[in-house]
């Protein structure tokens, strides 16, 4: 049962939100933080308090991989084993920590002290290997980032210390970083990265110290038209994968309907993916001061900023910012000495990846399960509970408060017409210096990976190239000299997507990173539709069968054709951008993956029957007693 004090937390959760509902995914987790799990007659006591039938609350939980169905150990070890980390060797960790535990994954120790997990993108990217701890009966989480082999002893000790240990180690910034340094043609960037190495860049008196909030305060004396307006000739695009430009997207609110809101979206959950995390764990208020821009604009009275569950630290980091901005006068009723009412709630995910997607967002957000939403009406005209909504990702915001400190013509002598301006782009894989690059629009991948991120590992020739999140085509290294921005991409045969550059070297197999990469879409597809849902589990079975040399060549024909359509059928973007980069990898290695058919399974022999999806739960077996 639910204590009076975990209680009366859920109630004081409820009462921040415009609607209660919105509070279950916060009370969950309370609940999950005093029992450990959430105990059956515990859910019945939550939904108790918000009014609710328990299933309705069950199937909340049940939606979500960070809240717990059954019982976990002391710490919950999560590996990330997808391509960005496996690219760095997180298998070998996976392997000493089950040597060193004696468990497998999905298993907890005799003792009850760790439960292991195999875990997707942890948003950490360029300090692969990443494990993410949680401890029991605690809000704590941590990342433990480069964790080779050798250092699981290490890692282990300091957990069983019994020390009270801090979210994150204290200091420099975990991964590289850099920015464009300006040539005969363009200047230096420097901006959203600007801050980051200051010493205490996350608190108040050294935003301050920069000039901070000062940019809000020329905004808020500005008509809320008039910012609209400089954001929309700025030419600023989203930053979260769509690419659609901010001020128009403004634009569409309808007129004199309210309240509006305005949601930012941190669930960066794209593998590949990890620059809004510096922002928020390093340079939290310059987006809270493009929150208040951007609010004033629209007119929205509540900003709420959506943070996957896994980010502990940065959703600690931010919620600390908010209560020093609101504490001076910057949030909170009449900011700044205006008649402008401003409110910003942090939001935590609780681990799925579709929450990326805007309108799965504003279901989860509501309090339901992360399910997309048809499209239209779009969220500027009917979004969070049915209200006028503009959903921005963070490095969108935060960019916003730069456009309005130095204006248009300042933003625009970077990128191209339809590209303007900067960008952020994480790069992971296979180079030197993985890590989160400030760069112009149309700078080239070749000097991306070379010039900032120091080349490739041991100097080797690039295999492959995803140049905006797993779920982007690959490029071939004959794309080098692709200018990075939206239209030069397409034109290239990919997109930008998220911006996440994930870097693939010769010597690697595509095999296993085409069965990574589908592991990943079947893993976080949110079930609500057929195609993407049943596909993604056939083409993962497929790709496992094939590379564990039982494959067989009208295998990789079956797969184009269930990929074809879920590309076409699925309800939502997901569903395509979940098959994009196994049919790329199909269409520009499809030679490599009839050799290793060919090799492995030289006499073609065919699974007993051709229901593929059974074979998962045979796995391992000979080929002889599967199926017969």
């Amino acid at each position: 049962m639910l204590s009076s004090n975990a209680r009366s937390e859920i109630k004081a959760l409820m009462a921040q939100y415009p609607r209660a509902r919105s509070a279950i995914l916060p009370a969950l987790y309370v609940a999950q933080r005093e029992h450990g799990w959430l105990q059956p007659d515990v859910v019945q006591d939550v939904a108790e308090i918000f009014g609710l039938e328990p299933m309705e609350v069950h199937a909340v939980a049940g939606f979500y991989n960070m809240l717990y169905k059954k019982p976990h150990g002391k710490f919950h070890m999560e590996i990330c084993t997808n391509v960005s980390c496996m690219l760095r060797g997180a298998e070998e960790t996976a392997e000493a920590l089950k040597e060193k535990l004696h468990i497998d994954f999905g298993e907890t120790t005799p003792d009850g002290t760790f439960t292991l997990s195999e875990m997707e993108c942890l948003g950490s990217c360029a300090t692969a290997p990443v494990i993410f701890v949680r401890k029991e009966h605690s809000d704590w989480g941590r990342y433990y980032e480069g964790i080779t082999p050798d250092k699981v002893d290490d890692m282990l000790a300091e957990l069983l210390s019994g020390e009270e240990l801090p979210m994150t180690r204290e200091g420099d910034v975990p991964y590289h970083h850099d920015y464009f340094k300006g040539d005969d043609e363009l200047p230096a960037t420097n901006y959203i990265l600007g801050r980051i190495d200051k010493p205490n860049s996350h608190t108040l008196e050294s935003y301050l110290a920069d000039g901070g909030y000062e940019t809000a305060r020329k905004s808020l004396q500005m008509t809320p038209q008039a910012v609209i307006d400089q954001v929309k000739s700025a030419g600023l695009r989203g930053r979260g994968g769509a690419g659609f430009p901010a001020g128009v997207k403004w634009g569409f609110l309808p007129k004199g309907v309210f309240p509006r809101y305005l949601v930012v979206n941190g669930d960066e959950s794209e593998p590949g993916t990890f620059k809004d995390r510096l922002i928020l764990e390093f340079d939290p208020h310059s987006l809270i001061e493009g929150i208040i821009c951007a609010s004033w604009a629209i007119q929205a009275n509540h900003a709420f900023v959506y943070i996957r569950g896994e980010y502990k630290h940065p959703q600690k980091r931010l919620r600390e910012a908010i209560a020093e901005a609101k504490a001076r006068g910057y949030l909170g009723q009449g900011i700044m000495g205006t008649d402008f009412d401003l409110e910003i709630i942090v939001h935590s995910g609780a681990g799925a990846y579709i929450c990326g997607e805007e309108t799965a967002l504003l279901s989860s957000l509501e309090g339901y399960r992360g399910h997309p939403r048809l499209k239209p009406p779009f969220p500027a005209v009917e979004g969070l509970y049915a209200k006028p909504t503009i959903v921005n990702n963070i490095e969108t915001i935060t960019q916003v408060r730069h456009i309005m400190q130095n204006g248009v013509d300042w933003y625009r002598q970077w990128g191209t017409e339809r590209s303007p301006g900067l960008q952020l782009l994480s790069v992971s894989g296979q180079v030197k210096k993985p890590g989160v690059y400030e760069v112009p629009y149309g700078i080239t991948m070749r000097q991306l990976i070379y010039d900032l991120a120091g080349g490739t590992l041991d100097d080797r020739p690039i295999k492959s190239i995803i140049p905006g999140g797993l779920s982007m085509p690959q490029l071939l290294p004959d794309k080098l000299d692709t200018p990075i921005d939206f239209e030069s991409l397409v034109a290239a045969g990919s997109m930008l997507g998220s911006g996440g550059v994930v870097v693939i070297c010769e010597g690697e197999a595509m095999v296993p990173i085409a069965r990574r990469t589908s592991a990943f879409y079947r893993e976080e597809s949110c079930g609500k539709c057929t195609p993407c849902r049943e596909g993604g589990t056939w083409i993962e079975t497929i790709l496992e069968r094939i590379e564990a040399g039982h494959g067989t060549l009208e295998d990789l024909q079956e797969i184009e054709h269930i990929a074809k359509y879920i590309e076409q059928q699925s309800f939502c973007p997901f569903g395509a951008a979940s098959v994009w980069g196994v049919q790329s990898m199909l269409r520009h290695f499809r030679p490599e993956f009839e050799q290793h058919i060919l090799e492995t399974n030289p006499e073609q022999k065919k699974p007993a029957i051709a229901a593929r999806p059974l074979y998962r739960q045979f796995y391992g077996q000979p080929l002889e007693n599967k199926l017969d």
